[in-house]
């Protein structure tokens, strides 16, 4: 791996290296000329392309100070609580990836989401009920003022029950009636999500059958005034590459599902991408393979980086907006191929220690 960090240390430690040398015996000289033989032969090593098969079809772009050549940053996943920010995420079971810079030649910085696109070529992921709680009351229905509040949402095999508090046209009455809607979740010809409520019920009075008989739908009565999730006659139909807080999502939903663990998610776009084994054997991971992101204000360029949780036998729990806090309660090692170890502590395990 080539990396801007890794250029300048390099030439510090050659550098100090070199003044160390001259105050050493002749010994010690040659010990320190064989390290710096060693540092130097690596280097290429460090440059070679790991663009994963099928990720990039294009040529490389040319190679620059700043840039690998590569056009994103390839990302697999296996076994990992990925959340976005707060609660809103997913659980990966298996994920291929590209994270795609929105302007061409930059580099992806993670620190600012709003700045990539996360293009997903294959795998399955499940957002949980509590994501879609999270997903609903922190994003989606966050505005003033909301027609739904504190939903509460569980699934199971035969559809998606949500329980909520709700005001008709958004203000009346002027109190909270407890409703709950009971349907199912399908795919439309525009790949977007549709929830379809069959079951309305306000105030415990069942309300779906009436409204169908006297013509009545439900955006007559609610809005949703939020992009990516909009409330057509008696659906709420979700677009998953507009709905999320970004880096927006890419890619097709091959299928969707509903169970007691949540609304799983397949996408199928590209099954023919794989990458090569991460540097070390790990049964839950995040895996960088090519490309250039930017940490922390340095920019890593040809990456190469595996994240596992610091409990080698426990389950990546990572959140993306909240990375920093993570990697600074963890620890780095490098491979002599350059390749990156980072064993950070789960994200909630950080979290609750950091409130006792």
């Amino acid at each position: 791996m080539n990396t801007i960090f890794r250029a300048r240390s390099v030439a510090c430690c050659t550098v100090m290296l070199s003044v160390i040398a001259f105050s050493l015996p002749t010994a010690a000289q040659s010990l320190i000329e064989a390290q710096q033989t060693e540092l130097r032969q690596k280097q290429p090593l460090w440059n070679i392309p790991r663009i994963p098969d099928g990720m990039q079809s294009a040529p490389l772009g040319k190679v620059t100070t700043r840039s690998s050549g590569a056009a994103a940053v390839s990302l697999e996943a296996r076994n990992v609580d990925f959340d976005v920010t707060g609660d809103i995420g997913f659980h990966i079971d298996h994920l291929a990836a590209s994270l795609e810079p929105v302007t061409a030649g930059d580099p992806v910085q993670l620190d600012d989401p709003r700045t990539f696109v996360i293009r997903i070529h294959s795998g399955e992921v499940t957002l949980s009920p509590k994501a879609l709680n999270a997903l609903f009351n922190q994003h989606i229905l966050d505005y003033t003022p909301r027609p739904l509040n504190d939903m509460r949402i569980t699934t199971n095999e035969e559809g998606l029950a949500a329980q909520a508090d709700l005001r008709l046209w958004s203000w009346f009455p002027g109190f909270w009636l407890g409703a709950k809607l009971v349907g199912p979740i399908t795919l439309n010809n525009e790949n977007e999500l549709v929830y379809s409520p069959q079951d309305v019920r306000v105030l415990g009075i069942p309300l779906g059958g009436l409204l169908r008989t006297l013509g009545i739908k439900l955006s007559w009565l609610l809005s949703v005034d939020r992009e990516g999730a909009n409330l057509l006659g008696n659906n709420l139909v979700l677009n998953h590459r507009k709905v999320f807080p970004p880096p927006a999502l890419a890619g097709n939903i091959a299928s969707a599902k509903l169970s007691e663990a949540g609304l799983h998610l397949t996408f199928a776009d590209n099954p023919a991408a794989k990458f090569s084994p991460p540097p070390q054997a790990a049964k839950s991971y995040l895996w960088i393979q090519s490309g250039d992101a930017k940490l922390f204000d340095v920019i890593v360029m040809n990456a190469n980086i595996l994240i596992e949780d610091e409990k080698k036998d426990e389950m990546l729990h990572f959140n993306l907006y909240d990375y920093r806090q993570q990697v600074l309660a963890g620890a780095l090692f490098m491979d002599e191929d350059g390749a990156i170890i980072a064993k950070i502590p789960s994200y909630q395990r950080l979290t609750e220690n950091n409130t006792h």
